[in-house]
């Protein structure tokens, strides 16, 4: 297992914009989300999500299905599928 992909498409003072990839078992670590965010899943797949108790639970992303999440999640998430998952992450940074 290793670590996911990101890359930085856009980072400003309104959003920012990242491209998640996750070989077969690729995880996040755990992480803490500052900003609200979208997520619209490229692939599609399934993960585990790991919580900071370690309550694991399984996520299925589908593709072009975007949803939200609010700011203070945290959590670790792992592919649990054997091909890449590929999703589009978009934080949204409040007004000043």
């Amino acid at each position: 297992m290793g670590q996911a992909q990101p890359t930085r498409l856009a980072d400003d003072e309104r959003l920012r914009v990242t491209v998640w990839r996750f070989a077969p078992g690729d995880s996040t670590g755990q992480h803490r989300h500052e900003l609200d965010y979208a997520v619209v899943p490229v692939t599609g797949g399934t993960f585990d999500v790991t919580g900071p108790g370690g309550e694991v639970s399984e996520m299925i992303q589908e593709r072009g299905v975007p949803y939200f999440r609010s700011a203070g999640a945290l959590h670790d998430v792992r592919n649990t599928t054997d091909q890449e998952a590929v999703f589009v992450e978009v934080e949204l940074r409040h007004e000043p």
